[in-house]
């Protein structure tokens, strides 16, 4: 009979204290909690301490991706669940999790994250259950140094889990809009930095389309609408993330100003104008009809 795998919960901090202690709570099912500090002001390597997890302290980083490898290779555990300090496990999700780390024929599972975005979780599946790879097997992931990328997975050896509320990590992404646009803020010279590292040639049209398929997908298919003034927001927050990105993106590439990018803005320019005069016309009836009925 072989022993039962570990798990290590590994936790990036940085000046977390208000949220941290939630976490831990949710944490103190696992084998291990290796929380990575970094070199917060705010007591939060202390609170870790105090809720029995081992505190490594370094430097800090702009984007926690930059140190999920080094807290991984620091913990003990088989398997990694890698949980940040605003995310708090749901309640059936240990036991599954230790039951599919006894699998001999996976890697890593995917787990639905629901989104909390000021104060308010989505109707949209696409942030109620956002699936993330998140617990994986220490020896056979490497986590990738890009903002905002996931392991590469084969995908025989990867298990996602079904849509289920107590299966899920509960996320306070966004607590308030000045803590939302600090993150976009801190994020987007790095996901800019990894569009110019690819190859990637900034240009106007290139731009204008992603930020068009970003505000569909928000917008439309996250159902924004349906969630009032929160959904909204966080449509417009998240939208406004990818604009920042590609404002990056223009700065690092040199900031330049082509014809080609002029040409492309001036007949997008005509269009809106078309379109703007169009409703003017269709419009003018009624005004005039109101104007008459003031007279």
């Amino acid at each position: 009979m072989t022993d039962e795998p570990t798990i290590s919960v590994c936790i990036v901090c940085r000046n977390e204290a208000d949220r941290l202690p939630a976490s831990l709570e949710s944490a103190r099912w696992a084998d291990e909690i290796v929380v990575m500090d970094l070199s917060s002001t705010d007591g939060s390597a202390e609170l870790a301490r105090e809720h029995g997890a081992r505190v490594l302290v370094r430097e800090p980083v702009p984007i926690v991706e930059l140190a999920r490898n080094e807290v991984a290779a620091a913990a003990s555990g088989d398997w990694i669940l890698a949980l940040d300090p605003d995310e708090r496990v749901a309640d059936g999700l240990p036991a599954e999790l230790r039951r599919l780390s006894a699998r001999n024929d996976l890697d890593a599972v995917a787990i639905p994250v629901m989104n909390f975005d000021f104060g308010y979780p989505a109707s949209s599946s696409i942030h109620r259950f956002d699936p993330k790879i998140r617990f994986y097997r220490r020896e056979r992931v490497v986590w990738p140094t890009t903002p905002n990328k996931l392991p590469a997975i084969e995908p025989g050896r990867l298990h996602r889990l079904p849509e289920r509320e107590d299966l899920v990590l509960l996320h306070d992404r966004n607590r308030s809009i000045p803590e939302a646009l600090e993150r976009a803020i801190r994020y987007a010279p790095a996901e800019a930095q990894a569009l110019l590292d690819s190859g990637e040639v900034f240009t106007a049209r290139k731009m204008l389309l992603r930020m068009l398929r970003k505000a569909r997908k928000q917008y439309v298919e996250g159902r924004a609408f349906d969630d009032g003034v929160p959904g909204i927001l966080r449509a417009t927050v998240l939208v406004t993330f990818h604009f920042y990105v590609w404002a990056s993106f223009w700065q690092l590439s040199g900031a330049k100003r082509t014809p080609e990018d002029d040409r492309f803005l001036r007949r997008i320019g005509r269009a809106v104008d078309l379109v703007s005069g169009a409703g003017r016309i269709i419009r003018a009836p009624s005004t005039a009809v109101r104007r008459l009925g003031r007279g």
